[in-house]
């Protein structure tokens, strides 16, 4: 589970799961668009990796707000609440593919395995480096900040070919309930960089950097 970067210079490394150990466990599961993978307080029996597609990780309110806690995207694992029970909802973003892990058969393997069980460690450090940079997006940075800094983080995750061009599987809405702003304040902000000649917007889930230290710059808090 990956909250995305906040103005911590220090990034925690992403966690590289032995494929070959894992893959003899695992199980691949497909979620359709806004499907529940689970929910707050299910049992965490289960952990997973996002193959494609992508993943919110959220909190409904009491008022009936929801809070976004993070987002997983390919690569990333989420699931792994230790104290047996989710904290969070996971829901799909989009048609997701995931691969889950029975937790104690991963439990098991992480008694086995040494690397196993090293990453498994390194993805719990990951996830509390995250929620602590989480935490600063919300109570530190300006609108600007937040929404420079969310490109930002897509840039670094960005793969493939055409390295000007990031995928952008959230909606506003969920970029507002992660970011802590409203919807109109994400479409403000996405127009002005815009209008800036700092990024291009093609369509809602696809945004073109054309000056990419401008974009840094402006996610960075002025002293």
């Amino acid at each position: 589970m990956y909250a995305l970067q906040a103005a911590t210079t220090q990034r925690a490394p992403r966690p590289k799961f032995s494929n070959t150990a894992l893959g003899a466990i695992g199980t691949v599961s497909l979620f359709e668009r806004n499907n529940t993978i689970f929910a707050e307080g299910d049992d965490a029996d289960r952990a997973y990796k996002v193959v494609s597609g992508g993943v919110r990780l959220c909190k409904m309110m009491p008022d009936g707000r929801r809070q976004i806690a993070a987002f997983a995207l390919p690569g990333d694992y989420f699931g792994f609440d230790w104290l047996g029970h989710h904290a969070l909802t996971a829901e799909a973003l989009n048609d997701t593919t995931a691969i889950s892990y029975a937790r104690n058969r991963l439990e098991r393997l992480g008694d086995e395995d040494h690397d196993v069980r090293a990453e498994l460690y390194a993805t719990l450090r990951h996830d509390l480096w995250a929620a602590q940079n989480h935490l600063i997006i919300l109570g530190r940075q300006s609108a600007r900040e937040r929404v420079t800094s969310f490109l930002v983080e897509l840039i670094e995750r960005r793969k493939g070919d055409n390295l000007s061009t990031i995928a952008v599987p959230m909606t506003r809405r969920d970029m507002a309930d992660y970011l802590g702003l409203t919807v109109e304040t994400i479409c403000r902000e996405l127009s002005a960089l815009k209008r800036e000649g700092v990024i291009a917007i093609p369509g809602r889930h696809a945004v073109i950097v054309h000056d990419e230290a401008a974009l840094r710059r402006a996610s960075m808090a002025d002293d």
